[in-house]
């Protein structure tokens, strides 16, 4: 599917956010050379925390896939510890550690966006004026 066919239900639906986080790559990757920070990428559901779409800036689209495999469908507030237990078992490239904490880092942002945005919602709106005030 190409990448505006696959981004326009996400961008409709109104609870789904992007979040992102990075991490130091280790000196001995191969993808040290081009960037010096690994990211991670998801799209996730505000309502339910199911992550909707992910991508990650490891080196090979075969391991893009793979980790997109890994994570997409699952829960960032019920699945938490499967999330990173899959990654941490199942990728076991010379990047797993930093792919861990760029993920964890994107998790702790979605917790954030979720937090503020309940907060922004349980405030009291502003009364509006409806025309020039009269003494």
């Amino acid at each position: 599917m190409p990448a505006p066919e696959r981004i326009r239900p996400l961008l409709e639906d109104p609870d789904v956010v992007l979040v992102s986080g990075y991490a130091r790559l280790p000196d001995a990757v191969a993808s040290h050379s081009q960037y010096e920070r690994l990211g991670v990428v998801l799209a996730v559901n505000l309502a339910d925390g199911r992550i909707v779409a992910a991508d990650t800036t490891l080196l090979t689209d075969l391991a893009k896939e793979f980790f997109r495999a890994l994570v997409e469908g699952l829960s960032v507030t019920e699945d938490i510890t499967e999330i990173a237990e899959r990654v941490q078992r199942r990728y076991a490239g010379q990047s797993g550690g930093a792919l861990t904490t760029a993920l964890r880092r994107c998790l702790e942002t979605f917790h954030q966006v979720r937090a503020a945005r309940a907060a922004e919602a349980a405030e009291p709106a502003a009364p509006r004026r409806t025309g020039p005030a009269r003494g």
